[in-house]
């Protein structure tokens, strides 16, 4: 399973490395043709830097998550609904 993840990252990194790359850029852009507004900016950064880098023998097991894209605004978002009562 670890070289399974090893051989994973390999493939997975440089794409995430380049989105991540151009979402600095793009954020930059973002925040200079915004007027300044770093809250339009951070969103831009947040999805697009943050997210899952390296794969791991846990991601591949199905016990972790892999996050491409990081969340946008996990600050200010509304808490999840409770999950519906099973049906008996």
């Amino acid at each position: 399973m670890q070289v399974a993840a090893g051989v994973s990252t390999l493939v997975y990194l440089p794409v995430k490395l380049a989105f991540a790359i151009g979402g600095g850029i793009v954020g930059g852009l973002t925040y200079a043709f915004s007027g300044f507004d770093e809250t339009a900016a951070q969103k831009v950064w947040n999805t697009t830097i943050f997210g899952t880098y390296l794969i791991t023998p846990d991601h591949l097991e199905g016990n972790r998550p892999i996050r491409f894209l990081g969340v946008a605004d996990s600050a200010n978002a509304p808490a999840p609904a409770p999950a519906p009562e099973p049906i008996r």
